[in-house]
């Protein structure tokens, strides 16, 4: 019998990227996390942390849905497309941010063709520090959308080929849209690179 994949903190890799500060700002970077977000599915999390007051030294959370992780979700629940007035007035009057964390969460089928919530699929960490290149990691939290773990079979390719596309679109996003000058994957199983097979070189 196969296991089951839906998991979190055991994902399919991370990608890390170095982005060129030269070319953008962190205002630049959190409307750019916005707009991707969109493409994917929302946001549902966003936390600062600051070199003065810590880590968690702003935290808002948006777009509640319904139902928990991993079940059915006939709609979502977009209320937040943008940053909030909160979010931006806090990083303008905070000049020292050196983390920016966005939590990252869409729709995805399951086995049974469902279409189900998958609460916090991705995060997005963008690191900040004065005197270092700035870097992102993009952590994939879940392995669903390609689900290969134990078996593959009928079943678990049908989801791959439904699901993986929607990360794919993802990944391709934040490579393409933030100022990247280059980019690894880490930490990845064994089947991750060759069902996403990014475009970007």
């Amino acid at each position: 019998m196969a296991q089951r994949v839906w998991r979190y903190d055991y994902g399919i890799g991370t990608i890390y990227a170095e982005l060129d500060k030269s070319k953008t700002s962190i205002m630049d970077l959190i409307h750019k996390a916005f707009a991707i977000a969109e493409d994917f599915g929302f946001i549902r999390r966003v936390e600062v942390t600051t070199e003065s007051i810590g880590e968690d030294a702003f935290v808002e959370n948006y777009n509640i849905q319904g139902t928990g992780a991993f079940k059915p979700i006939d709609k979502l629940n977009i209320t937040t497309k943008a940053p909030t007035k909160e979010f931006i007035t806090f990083v303008e009057k905070h000049p020292d941010v050196r983390k920016l964390n966005f939590i990252l969460s869409t729709v995805g089928v399951d086995e049974h063709n469902r279409t189900v919530l998958l609460g916090g699929a991705v995060d997005l960490s963008i690191y900040l520090e004065p005197d270092e290149e700035w870097g992102m990691n993009i952590f994939i939290n879940t392995d669903i959308f390609v689900p290969l773990f134990w078996i593959k079979d009928a079943r678990t390719e049908a989801m791959a080929e439904t699901n993986a596309p929607v990360l794919k679109r993802l990944l391709e996003n934040c490579l393409t849209r933030f100022p990247v000058t280059e980019w690894e994957w880490l930490d990845t199983l064994y089947y991750t690179e060759t069902y996403l097979n990014l475009s970007v070189k």
